[in-house]
């Protein structure tokens, strides 16, 4: 119904021209300007509604080393000439500028980003790195990465149609967040919760991230590239709870992205799995039950590492991505904010035409009435 305000103005401007000044300009161009603005507040409106973001995989793939240097700029003259022709000039003297040195590393997922401190935390400076190559050492070849990428989900609009129903979000306050903060340039924590020798698992899931997104020849056409799996298992902890923290975690991140294998689990205090339940858009529920059943006979766990490989080889064996078209059937409404705007723009227009139009009739009486005065003097 967001035509509806669009109609009426552009009716109303007709009628009030044709009846009254006859300004058909002005109706042109305040037509012109509220379809701008309405269809710049209905687009904010839609892109609040479906952009999201996703998380890529990749790894170091080049590097890039600037010497510091330092620049000359030679001093400039400005000289000007008042209303007597008179002539003063001043001088901005030279200087130098330092120009500090730049490093940068590519990855497959984020292109070049520019970085300024060592995995150790240390702050680069002009001494050191002096060259690429110990940029190199510092950032090997291959290390894995990640990154943040936005995206249409027009899911996320629409998503209350997949909810659980028996599941109220108020009632779990305590669900974490979705783990998309990237730290350290490249690096995300896609392991949620405490589990044994998280660092190490930490390492060995961005490695089978990584590993499950390289590029590899498209079977559909031979001359380009796609990522191998297009996928992001995540591992969330939720802690010695009920299975329905579980939904509700699903609920809360919306199902989560497109490429997201999610493996949600309850861990008691003797490192027992109680329960498991991995969600993803992907069709693939073989996969999911089979992913269940193994984190479920996972007892008094003393590193998470081999769970996180295990899981990495079944989901590389059977995970198949969902394509999002498939959703492009959904329409999204636009919010009642949106509507007030476009309302508020059309009555806008009406009112400033008429207030204009009253202006210049003020303006032209008063006129008139000077012209009738000079005369009659």
């Amino acid at each position: 119904m967001y035509w509806i305000p669009i109609i009426l103005l552009m009716a109303f401007l007709f009628f009030y021209e044709f009846f009254k000044s006859k300004e058909w300009l002005r109706a042109v161009i305040f037509t012109a300007l509220a379809i701008v603005l309405m269809g710049a507040t209905l687009g904010i409106d839609y892109a609040s509604k479906t952009t999201d973001t996703e998380v890529w995989s990749g790894f170091i793939e080049n590097w890039e080393h600037i010497e510091e240097w330092d620049e000359w700029i030679p001093p400039v003259t400005h000289c000007s000439t008042d209303s007597k022709g008179h002539q003063s000039c001043t001088t901005t003297p030279g200087h130098w500028v330092h120009h500090y040195a730049e490093n940068r590393i590519k990855t497959t997922d984020d292109g070049w980003t520019n970085v300024s401190m060592m995995p150790d935390g240390k702050h680069m400076n002009d001494h050191y790195p002096n060259k690429t190559s110990e940029l190199e050492e510092m950032f090997p070849y291959g290390t894995p990465t990640a990154s943040t990428h936005s995206y249409v989900n027009k899911v996320q609009a629409s998503y209350s149609i997949y909810n659980h129903k028996n599941v109220n979000l108020e009632d779990y306050k305590d669900l974490p967040d979705y783990p998309s903060k990237v730290r350290d340039y490249f690096y995300i924590d896609r392991i949620v919760g405490s589990v044994p020798h998280k660092k190490q698992a930490l390492k060995e899931l961005d490695s089978i991230n990584s590993d499950l997104n390289r590029f590899v020849k498209d079977p559909d056409n031979p001359e380009k590239k796609k990522s191998y799996k297009q996928v992001n298992i995540i591992f969330v902890n939720v802690g010695d709870k009920p299975k329905d923290y579980a939904y509700a975690l699903q609920d809360s991140w919306e199902g989560g992205n497109k490429n997201d294998f999610v493996v949600a689990f309850s861990m008691d205090k003797k490192n027992n799995v109680k329960w498991a339940y991995s969600f993803s858009w992907s069709e693939v529920e073989i996969l999911k039950l089979e992913v269940n059943d193994y984190m479920e006979s996972q007892k008094n766990i003393k590193d998470f590492t081999p769970i996180v490989k295990h899981v990495g080889k079944q989901v590389e064996e059977k995970f198949v991505r969902k394509e999002f078209a498939d959703f492009d059937y959904l329409q999204i409404e636009f919010s009642t904010t949106a509507y007030v705007f476009i309302w508020c723009f059309a009555i806008l227009f009406m009112v400033l035409t008429v207030v204009l139009d009253m202006k210049e009739i003020g303006f032209k009486y008063n006129r008139r009435r000077y012209r009738n005065r000079t005369h009659h003097w």
